[in-house]
Formats: C-alpha cells, structure tokens, sequence
C-alpha cells in the first residue's frame, strides 16, 4: 500500500494524522478527547495477512507487577547465567532514582527474582543536543553489551524558557517539555558499552563528543533474541549478530529495520550491514541509509523487538503503539488531550528477521488504562513447545495524568503469561 492510499484509509477510519502531516486548524478542532483506534487492527490486516500457523494470543492469568520495581523499558539480553535487563527513569528497591538501571533476573515467572547490578555510574545523561537513555541489551559469551542511545534535541529553540531543572537540557521547560518528551524523536546510538564483568563496570562509555555509531534509523536498537550467550541461532543466518529499530521516534515511527555484525566485530562498525533486501530476497548493504523496512505501518509502529521460537522455529516480533501518532504536527493542546490515553499492541511471526510476516494478535488496548509499552518475549521464558510463554513490559508512562486513588501504577517490571494458539 502506497502512502497517499494509507493516509486515505486512515483519515476514513477516524484515525488522527500520521508523522509529519501537516495539521490545519480545522482539524484539530475536530479532534475527540479519547483517540479512536484502529478497529481489529484493519490498516495492518490490509497490508498483512493473518497468520497461517498461529490464530492468536490468549493471556494466562493477569499481569504481575514485580514488588519494589519502579523504572520502565526493561530491554533484555539472555545471558550464560542469567536474563539481564536494562532500563531507564526511576527506581528499584528502593535505590536512587536514575536514568539507566541494569537487572538482573533469574528464573522463569512467576517464580523469577530481580536484582539490581548497576546504575552505569559514568555514563551521564546528556547535553543540549542530545538526551542519553540505553536501549538495545546484547549477551554474547561471557559479555554484556547495552547500546547508549540518545534522543534527538535539535528542536530545543521551540521550548518555553528553562524551569532551572538541572537534570533537563538548557531550555527545557516541564509544560512544553512534555510535548517534546512524548514525541522522543530518535537521534542515535552513540557506542555500544560493554562488560566482562556480569555488568558490575563498563567500557566504551560515550563522551558528550563522541559521534553517532548508527544513526535514527538504528537509534533505537533491540538485538534479536536466540539461545543464552546468543546461541542457538539458526545455521542458514550465518555467524552474525541481528538488530532491529523503529524509526521517527519511541512510539511512532513507520517502519523497522533491520542489521546484522559477525559476533566477534560487535563493536567494529565497518562490519554492520544493514538489510537491503525484500522478504522475497536477502539482500545486504554496509550504506545504513541503503536500509529497507522489514514491516512499515505508517506512524503505528513503536519500539520493535524479536525473539527467536526455537520451538515452533519462527520469529516473533512485537510492538506497542500509541492510538493516535505522535507528531510534532499535531498542536499541542490536542496532543495533551489525546497522548497515552490507550496503547496498542501487535503481535507478528515470520520464517526470518525479515519476513514475511503474518500477523498473530492485536490489541487495541493493550493494558487498557495502564498504556503499556515496549513488549518483550524472552526466549528463556518460552515454553518447549513454543506456544506457551511470558511477555515483558512497562507502563503507565501516562504517569503526568492524575490518577483516582489507590490506582496500581504499572510503572515497574511488569510480566504477564501468555499462549499461543495454533491455527
């Protein structure tokens, strides 16, 4: 489907505008408080087809809230001796609050334990350009290596003045800032930092010089999951190492993408390709701007993430999406009334990292007033057989929203099991 014909279909389904669209005024002045969803997922089943081997997801109890956790995004790497985790903004265990956390989780839940390692203490947060997170966690062997990873500030002159908040870069405001912050634009993934110490210490931090290892189309970068210490991945994909990424920013971006790098050049940059091909062909380029999208559903596409199903042999990939697209087109009186109000999730499998993938599960809304976000399947926590499993998440970014009392905010280490069911 070309872009003009989804943008139609989009704007006769109700759905607000899409990524850079320009907005008029006459219809941000039409736009409902509560955002209207996708109904049944139809943009994406009209682009991709219900799976063949899977019929969908059905949940196996409720979520669980991990006690004491307090932080999001929670990216994952499985390990030789156990799952580690990265995540950002919080606390856990009641530790200082920080913008980069890593976990460490033993155990398949609900019996799983949480422990915290390390808060990357000389990894900072960031300057005026660039605000640092971590994203992507990778375990290959004995080390661990978790992507630094920066949003894009380069719109800071359009801010209200500085709220003298000194962990925000100059000129950041909390009322307008929010806007910027919800949108998260992708700047880029600065180094991979590393450890061969069980993440106790790092190296290859960044410093407030140094330049982009990949760029917005691979800001946001998640490795794919296989086999503990990245074992397990199948002959036929050679002896690499895969990510992927959204692009545009953290909840809206249009496509993913996909990458690859022998194991043993991981932080050899020259080595990177990037795919260039269809599902119908492989096809790689060392160009990140040669690129092409493994999956594109305009502005519905969140922070993406894949695990290999050893037991059913087919990938699964995962996302999140806000129900009404974040764009910096969109006023911000509207956007304050429709943001993080409900969070779609998507559900994939396919035979490779790139396809063709057939849709399994949509929700339109996922976690209902929790909006939850960035949805992982660790392969450690599948079930022999494939089909049973337990998902990984966060939520209730919507945290600036006043709650009723004695509301269980999902702003933690959030699990919830699932199984799939067999067509």
């Amino acid at each position: 489907m070309n872009r003009k014909s989804f943008i139609r279909r989009v704007a006769a389904a109700g759905v607000f505008p899409l990524v850079g669209l320009p907005v008029s005024s006459s219809q941000a002045a039409t736009v409902p408080p509560t955002p209207v969803a996708d109904p049944g997922g139809l943009t994406v089943l009209q682009t991709y087809p219900r799976s063949t081997i899977l019929k969908g997801l059905e949940w196996v109890g409720p979520a669980q809230k991990y006690p004491g956790s307090g932080s999001d995004m929670h990216w994952h790497a499985w390990a030789e001796d156990a799952l580690y985790c990265v995540d950002g903004d919080g606390k856990n265990f009641g530790g200082q609050e920080n913008f980069a956390h890593l976990l460490r989780v033993t155990g398949v839940p609900p019996n799983h334990i949480v422990e915290h390692v390390s808060y990357f203490p000389d990894y900072k947060h960031g300057s005026d350009l660039r605000t640092r997170y971590v994203c992507g966690a990778l375990a290959v062997g004995s080390r661990l290596y978790v992507a630094a990873y920066n949003y894009n500030n380069s719109r800071i002159g359009e801010r209200a003045p500085s709220n003298n908040d000194p962990r925000r870069p100059t000129g950041y405001n909390m009322g307008d800032g929010w806007y910027y912050d919800s949108i998260s634009q992708h700047g880029g993934v600065e180094s991979l930092m590393y450890s061969d110490d069980k993440g106790v210490t790092w190296n290859n931090l960044p410093t407030l010089e140094t330049p982009y290892f990949l760029g917005a189309r691979f800001a946001a970068l998640a490795f794919v999951g296989f086999g503990p210490g990245y074992t397990e991945v199948p002959e036929s994909l050679g002896d690499y190492v895969y990510a992927i990424s959204n692009d545009e920013n953290w909840e809206s971006g249009n496509s993913v993408f996909l990458a690859r790098v022998p194991r043993d050049k991981v932080l050899d940059r020259a080595a990177w390709e990037f795919f260039a091909g269809s599902y119908e062909f492989e096809g790689w380029s060392p160009d990140e701007d040669q690129a092409r999208p493994v999956l594109s559903v305009p502005g519905k596409v969140g922070h993406p993430t894949m695990t290999y199903n050893k037991g059913l042999k087919r990938f699964l990939l995962a996302y999140g999406c806000d129900s009404v697209p974040h764009s910096f087109a969109l006023p911000r009186e509207v956007a304050l009334k429709t943001w993080h109000r409900r969070r779609e999730l998507y559900l994939f499998e396919g035979p490779t990292p790139w396809g063709p993938w057939a849709l399994v599960h949509h929700d339109p809304s996922w976690e209902g007033q929790h909006v939850a976000y960035l949805p992982q399947i660790p392969g450690n926590w599948l079930g022999s057989d494939g089909l049973s499993g337990t998902m990984l998440f966060s939520g209730d970014y919507s945290y600036f929203f006043k709650q009723p009392e004695g509301y269980e905010s999902m702003y933690a280490f959030m699990t919830r099991q699932f199984r799939l069911i067999p067509a």
